[in-house]
This record gives C-alpha cells, sequence and structure tokens, in this order.
C-alpha cells in the first residue's frame, strides 16, 4: 500500500511539472514571429555580430576623432606663438599632420598671410585658394578668402585675375564695399578708366534703399567727377 502511494506522488510530480517556457514564449511575441526567429537564428545572429561590431567601431573611431581634433588644436595653438621660420615650419606640420582638420585650414590660411607679408603673392593665393575650395559659400570665411585671393592677385599685378576676383567680392554679403573699390582700383591700375567709372557709378547706383555713408558717398562721387573729366 506505501509502495502504491509512493509510486502516485512520483506521477503526480511528474505530471505537474510543467517545462520553463523560453525567452520569446516569455516576451509575448507572435507565433509567426517566434518560429521566424527560431528557424533563423544563426543569420540573426550574425546580424547581431555585424551592428554590435558597427557600433563599437564607430565609438572608437569617434573616441579618435575627438583626440585628433584636439590635438591639432594644441598644435595650431603652439604654431601660432612661434616666429619667424619656426613659425612656418610649425603650420606646416599642422597641415600635413592633421590634414582634414579645422586647425589644418586655418594653418593654412596663416601660412598664405606670412606669404602675402614675405611679397610671395603667388603662394598666398595658392594658399587661400586651396582652403575656398574646401568651405561652402555659405561659410563667413568664404568671403574674407575670396578678399585675399583679390589682394593677393592685385599685389602680384595679375589684373584680370584680380578684377574677376573682386567682381566675384563684390556680390558677397558683407564684402560689397571691398569689391566695388577694389575692382575700379585695378581697373584704373591698368588705365582702364572708362570701365572704372562704369564700376564707380554701378557702386553709387546700389547706394539707393540704403543707409548711405555720406562719406563713401562723397569719395565716390569725387572719383566719379575726377575720372569724367580725364575722358
Amino acid at each position: 500500500m506505501s509502495e502504491q502511494s509512493a509510486f502516485n506522488q512520483s506521477q503526480v510530480a511528474q505530471e505537474a511539472y510543467v517545462e520553463p517556457s523560453g525567452v520569446l514564449d516569455q516576451l509575448n511575441l507572435p507565433p509567426g514571429a517566434i518560429r521566424f526567429i527560431r528557424n533563423n537564428k544563426r543569420t540573426l545572429q550574425f546580424i547581431a555580430a555585424i551592428v554590435v561590431t558597427a557600433i563599437v567601431v564607430v565609438s572608437l573611431y569617434s573616441s579618435y576623432r575627438k583626440k585628433r581634433l584636439e590635438s591639432a588644436a594644441s598644435s595650431l595653438s603652439i604654431s601660432m606663438e612661434a616666429e619667424g621660420d619656426a613659425k612656418v615650419t610649425a603650420l606646416e606640420h599642422v597641415v600635413s599632420e592633421f590634414s582634414g582638420t579645422p586647425s589644418a585650414l586655418w594653418a593654412t590660411v596663416e601660412l598664405g598671410h606670412i606669404a602675402m607679408k614675405e611679397k610671395d603673392y603667388k603662394k598666398a593665393e595658392a594658399n587661400y585658394l586651396l582652403v575656398r575650395d574646401q568651405v561652402s559659400e555659405k561659410n563667413p570665411i568664404y568671403g574674407l578668402l575670396t578678399f585675399g585671393i583679390a589682394q593677393a592677385r592685385e599685389a602680384g599685378q595679375s589684373y584680370e585675375e584680380a578684377t574677376s576676383a573682386y567682381d566675384e567680392l563684390k556680390k558677397i554679403e558683407g564684402y560689397k564695399d571691398e569689391g566695388y573699390l577694389g575692382m575700379a582700383r585695378v581697373l584704373e591700375a591698368q588705365g582702364q578708366n572708362k570701365k572704372a567709372l562704369a564700376v564707380y557709378e554701378e557702386y553709387l547706383g546700389s547706394f539707393l534703399g540704403e543707409e548711405q555713408n555720406p562719406g563713401a558717398t562723397r569719395i565716390i562721387k569725387e572719383k566719379i567727377v575726377r575720372l569724367s573729366v580725364q575722358e
């Protein structure tokens, strides 16, 4: 009788035992989704591994990029403190070592300024052009670089190219005055007074509807009168 009782207890325990549910079952996913995941487990594991690897790579690259930008900025700061040939060498190091960073662009611009001071106008123009080609026209530095290019060409007596640069400059917001005056000045230097006069007249006409600078207006009118007399 006791053996029968023990047997019954074992049987009841076996019948009462329920196999633990899988993780997928606990997520309350639709049966179709569960079957799909189980049938494609290896593929999904492979995809998951790729995703995780991509996340890690992006994270590491972001960290590397941040450190590189910080190093570039530090090197640029140190370079700007140097003088003479040492400054040029340091700036060139920033350009070559940290290519593609804002610091490298600023170092190139500074090399252009140095070249201008040393009257190496072709080199100055080349540096300004190199940077301008890498920035958007909406970038505030675009106009400044165009102005630098125009000045370098004018100083180097590349008058036709300078006229073209000043013509472009006068269309950039904030540089209208420099553009018109520079363009007219270059034309005068070439003896093209009639064209210079036309530029001054166009410049004066552009003041309509704007708050006028009495001093600038007077100077332009004087130039117009002077050139008109010479014609």
